[in-house]
């Protein structure tokens, strides 16, 4: 049975006339400054059911509390725009929130951060560690949500929301490849630590964070161990050459932060450096190469899941192949093969809003 969630974000007031906002198959974009509180909870219990009469308690909170469920006046106020989801993954137990939100984190170009969600189980506020102050300004991203191509993009992925969330009944049936898959799942998510944070001392962590997850997905599993870094980017630039042509050198690049930071190097650098200079000149973080390299993880994750979840339900269309880094490293000599993976995964890339200048360009 689908589960239903509705998502709300904080921000500026978004431009939309409607209350509702209806994209496409049910899915739904709701301008929060609209509505009255009440008028709010009445919406989204006709559009969610509750369960039953014990989680009506849910909803509406007097008072701000520690508990995670319900939701104050106040608090409401601060919200902006919501998106309202009628699918999820069919083996959803309770609610889809962290399956939703992985798919919607794969979609968005920045890190969302939902204020509260709304179930059949009322409204909940799931925690985070980051204050406000730190995201609110990146959260107005509701005109890339109010298009058919993200509708399209989230049913084409919805089977792969899975690994957005470990289940011990899911994993019973995983192989191999559904566990790469959901280490490099996991690890993405992992990248919000870092989200319009970065640490002087630190910030190489984030690359090599982002190149284990490239490891993850292109070279985890492989019998031979030497010359990673090459197959990783060869494999890698089958994907999403076409999109970013200088992917292969650019991640030359991440590994030199990685390897500086791993073995010692930038540390070294630092030590010498602040014994010979009379000033403080600590290196500053890499702002647009940390960007630039969470983009190209983020759109070879989603390539990869798509590639995967093709071959799984259509095993025909790369017959004789055991999986994914397979066709990946036959596709690099391979002409033949090499369209045919360019054919499929431009099916879900070319649905993915492109940031030109800091806008999001459907």
């Amino acid at each position: 049975m689908q589960k239903k969630i509705f998502l709300a974000f904080i921000g500026q007031a978004i431009d939309q006339p409607e209350n509702v906002f209806e994209i496409e198959h049910g899915y739904e974009c709701w301008n929060l400054k609209k509505f009255g509180f009440q008028d709010f909870i009445k919406t989204l219990q006709s559009k969610i059911p509750p369960v039953n009469d014990n989680v009506l308690r849910h909803y509406e909170l007097e008072t701000e509390s520690k508990d995670i469920y319900g939701l104050t006046e106040k608090s409401f106020g601060a919200c902006s725009w919501g998106l309202l989801i009628p699918e999820s993954p069919e083996d959803t137990v309770v609610d889809p929130f962290p399956e939703t939100m992985f798919l919607i984190n794969l979609y968005s170009p920045t890190f969302l951060y939902p204020a509260f969600a709304g179930s059949a189980f009322g409204i909940t506020r799931h925690p985070h560690d980051k204050h406000p102050l730190e995201y609110s300004s990146f959260q107005n991203q509701a005109q890339i949500f109010k298009t058919k191509q993200f509708v399209s993009f989230f049913r084409m992925l919805l089977p792969q929301a899975q690994y957005g969330l470990w289940q011990f009944f899911r994993s019973k049936k995983w192989q191999a490849e559904d566990w790469r898959l959901f280490v490099a799942a996991l690890l993405f998510s992992g990248l919000r630590d870092y989200d319009n944070k970065k640490n002087v001392f630190g910030w190489q962590r984030e690359a090599a964070d982002m190149a284990t997850i490239l490891e993850a997905l292109f070279t985890a599993g492989d019998a031979a161990n030497e010359e990673v870094g090459y197959r990783l980017r060869k494999r890698l630039a089958v994907l999403l050459s076409n999109q970013f042509p200088s992917i292969e050198n650019d991640v030359k690049d991440l590994y030199s932060q990685r390897s500086a930071f791993v073995h010692g190097s930038f540390f070294a650098k630092i030590a010498k450096e602040s014994k010979q200079n009379k000033v403080n000149n600590l290196p500053l973080p890499d702002f647009n190469l940390l960007y630039t390299h969470k983009q190209y993880v983020r759109w070879a994750l989603i390539a990869y899941l798509h590639l995967a979840h093709i071959t799984k339900i259509q095993p025909e269309l790369f017959q004789g192949f055991k999986n994914v880094i397979d066709i990946l490293e036959q596709a690099i000599i391979d002409v033949r093969i090499r369209q045919k993976v360019l054919l499929e995964v431009e099916r879900v890339l070319s649905l993915i809003p492109i940031l030109v200048s800091g806008k999001t360009l459907s």
